[in-house]
């Protein structure tokens, strides 16, 4: 939270030399799926640290190890990843002795998910930010 609030505050600072700046909003990253507590926590700490409940993005990146793992030593991105895991063998075939492993983790297509959700997200606050700013220009 402090390199939030730093971020936050380098912001507000250059907002004055560029006013069509502005904070998009924050995101949780590294959280486990059943960290529902945790994750509200965060959401609470980090609204009451920059002062706007809509500050914090409702998506989600959850935390996969094996996935950000395979995904930096394949230089491939999450949604790539999860092609590859589609293609490979299921975990029974290998653990069965009927396939080889070395497919790709099977986390990566909830952490793909977790991805396509949050770039909906942001094109919605982006779009909803421009038709705001055309309709203030507009009146």
């Amino acid at each position: 939270r402090k390199g939030m609030l730093d971020v936050a505050r380098r912001l507000d600072a250059v907002v004055d030399l560029n006013p069509g700046l502005d904070l998009l909003g924050v995101v949780l990253f590294g959280a486990g799926t059943s960290a529902h507590r945790i994750k509200e926590d965060a959401r609470a700490r980090i609204i009451e640290a920059l002062g706007d409940e809509d500050v914090v993005l409702h998506s989600v990146i959850r935390h996969s190890e094996a996935t950000a793992h395979a995904a930096r030593e394949r230089g491939l991105l999450v949604h790539e990843l999860e092609d590859e895991a589609r293609k490979g063998p299921s975990w029974w075939q290998i653990r069965r002795g009927e396939a080889t492993g070395g497919g790709a983790p099977q986390t990566a297509g909830g952490v793909a998910e977790d991805y396509q959700a949050l770039a909906g997200e942001i094109v919605a606050r982006i779009t909803a930010a421009e038709q705001a700013l055309a309709e203030a220009v507009i009146a």
